[in-house]
């Protein structure tokens, strides 16, 4: 889409643009440096609301120091819920699925405020010699994937043969000079800068996400008598979130973060630069790089659980319609079949009904007077004392400590330890080859039930099932299905 620059347009802009808004705001540089510190610099997409606060404490008091207490004189919460309540907001709280504490996240467009500002200041190195081979390659992959001309595929291919030929002769030969230090220096650069924008851009597509949702509600409620025709233009196959080149490009991008294969080769190339002096000295001092894959998947899972959790509510919410809509229709169907009979011809006088009378309902009035006053029960006195000398009653309470205790801390233990083998990340199915069941479905319900509440980082796939099986009894085996959950190693500490 082109950006449109008539002043008609930059008006409106200028009053609507969260970034605008923040760039020109009294409190500029309070906002930005909090924000990126506690979102950008360790790249966390959510901040528990209570710790969000206990950071801008700390980071007020250090503020003082320099500008004393009259700079920013509000307390922390008060800055916090007014970044909040401010419409639109640069904050978003929410009640993540299956908690009790909200959670804050930068909006899109607060997060593309930093990074203009951080791009302001000036980079300390730019390339473009790296940048002019990526566009001529992202020109003839396009060029490629969208002709039909079978002879210009063919050609485009062959180049591509010839090219790696000639660099595996060079290889072969020892002639092959590769990277001096100012193309390892700028493609390092390059890959920094693309990963951080990666990692921005999922911020804007949940975001995208959810105005999707809301204008597919918008769409449903004001269909009116066309709502039928809505849903089919709408949900395309009942889902308009994986449908659109949204949705489709983010599935894309997630099946290929979690194939194996792309994992080991990511990797690996990056224990490959390491081993070089300026790619050890580069990824050494950038966390992003040092856990790359890590953090692109924490940020990929999030969007696909708000995607998952969207593309449910719109379902229910077109089956609520659905029922309520069933509903009137039965209700009317009745009406009619009512009237019908009883206006019928053959009916005999004595059986037929005024359809336009409706009897036996009156109106009942009782007096507030009239009701006796609210008497509480008197409580009932337990007498919890035992008395010397009672009998003690034989009653055999060995079932009460026969009920198996499921050890939490210890499946913790036992995920962090497969996670160690497994090179940071491992399935439930692969926990429980390292660690059989013991106590059969509670233990499952238990795994589950930490990564539901982010004991263990996890990233639950509902879409993807996986079987986990156990013996109940000798000779009695057990299958139960249960969504593709991945623990991964937390990176945030």
């Amino acid at each position: 889409m082109k950006a449109d620059f008539s002043v008609e347009f930059l008006e409106q802009f200028k009053e609507q643009s969260v970034a605008l808004r923040l760039l020109r705001a009294q409190h500029f540089p309070l906002m930005t440096s909090f924000f990126h510190s506690a979102f950008i610099r360790h790249n966390r997409r959510a901040v528990p609301y209570q710790e969000l606060i206990a950071m801008l404490d700390y980071h007020l008091s250090d503020v003082a120091e320099v500008y004393g207490e009259q700079k920013y004189p509000k307390t922390a919460r008060a800055y916090i819920d007014d970044w909040i309540n401010q419409k639109p907001g640069y904050l978003r709280k929410y009640l993540p699925q299956n908690s009790d504490e909200p959670e804050c996240d930068l909006l899109p467009d607060v997060e593309k405020a930093l990074h203009w500002v951080e791009e302001l200041q000036g980079r300390q190195f730019v390339g473009t010699e790296s940048r002019l081979k990526l566009l001529i390659d992202l020109i003839g992959e396009l060029v490629q994937g969208t002709t039909n001309d079978k002879s210009l595929q063919l050609e485009a291919l062959q180049q591509k043969k010839a090219l790696i030929e000639q660099q595996i002769e060079a290889v072969k030969q020892g002639t092959s000079l590769g990277l001096d230090d100012t193309e390892v220096r700028e493609r390092l650069y390059l890959v920094s800068d693309i990963s951080r924008k990666l990692l921005g851009d999922f911020r804007q597509v949940e975001a995208n996400f959810r105005l999707l949702d809301k204008d597919t509600r918008k769409k449903i409620t004001l269909g009116g008598g066309q709502k039928g025709r809505v849903l089919d233009i709408v949900f395309a196959d009942q889902d308009v979130i994986n449908s659109s080149d949204e949705g489709k490009s983010f599935i894309a991008f997630f099946e290929l973060l979690m194939t194996q294969q792309m994992r080991d080769s990511l990797r690996q190339n990056l224990k490959q630069i390491m081993h070089h002096q300026l790619g050890h000295e580069f990824v050494s001092s950038d966390d992003l790089l040092q856990h790359l894959y890590s953090y692109l998947l924490e940020a990929g899972d999030k969007v696909n659980r708000t995607k998952q959790q969207i593309t449910e509510q719109l379902r229910r919410y077109i089956e609520e319609q659905s029922q309520d809509n069933r509903r009137i229709l039965e209700l009317i169907r009745d009406f009619e079949a009512v009237a019908h009979q009883t206006n019928r011809p053959d009916t005999p006088l004595h059986l037929q009904q005024n359809f336009a009378e409706i009897a036996g309902i009156q109106a009942s009035i009782y007096p507030h007077l009239s009701r006796g006053l609210f008497v509480p029960k008197t409580p009932e006195q337990l007498d919890s004392d035992i008395k010397e000398g009672a009998q003690e009653a034989d009653v055999d309470l060995t079932n009460l400590f026969e009920v198996s205790h499921i050890d939490e801390l210890q499946l913790q233990q036992q995920i962090f330890t497969s996670l160690d083998k497994h090179q940071g990340q491992v399935t439930l199915a692969g926990v429980l080859e390292d660690y059989p069941l013991q106590y059969g479905l509670d233990e499952v319900l238990s795994y589950i039930k930490l990564a539901c509440e982010e004991v263990v980082p996890a990233s639950i796939d509902t879409q993807q099932p996986q079987h986990v099986s156990w013996q109940s009894e000798p000779g009695v085996s057990r299958t139960l299905s249960v969504p593709t959950i991945t623990f991964i190693r937390d990176t945030s500490s």
